[in-house]
């Protein structure tokens, strides 16, 4: 199958067969279910992995130099891109496989010039500041 969003209502009435029909032949015989796609954040570059590896190493290294509430130390930051629009739900994403096919993926898709960014800073006790950026404005990195 090329498209595997297709629905049985369709598979069953481009064949000219019942929905059960088509239903237990997708079941019983072809041994296919109906899965929703395995949410990836984004696809990393082998330097992006790279660099999570060092980072990873170094704050192990951290931790075993003084373990003691190694996690109150901590402020993490991420940057997010908040989007005025309505993501695909799971139900729509849901597509047709094989029992052995392995779960099929889908990527974050960016598709409204509305959107703002967020850079949120937490601890281990929670959210320590939300920074929206001002509309015009530019982040530059190192």
């Amino acid at each position: 199958m090329n498209d595997r969003r297709l629905s049985i209502d369709f598979i069953a009435e481009s064949v000219g067969i019942s929905i059960g029909s088509a239903h237990s032949i997708l079941r019983q015989n072809l041994m296919m279910k109906k899965v929703s796609a395995r949410w990836v954040p984004r696809m990393l570059s082998d330097v992006q992995k790279a660099d999570r590896a060092e980072t990873s190493a170094s704050l192990l290294s951290l931790f075993n130099e003084k373990p003691d509430n190694f996690t109150f130390r901590l402020v993490t930051v991420d940057e997010t891109w908040l989007h005025h629009f309505d993501p695909e739900n799971k139900a729509q994403s849901m597509a047709w496989k094989y029992v052995t096919s392995p779960l099929p993926r889908k990527f974050r898709v960016v598709v409204s010039d509305r959107k703002v960014i967020a850079t949120v800073f937490w601890d281990a006790e929670g959210i320590v500041l939300i920074d929206y950026l001002k509309h015009g404005s530019t982040i530059t990195g190192i």
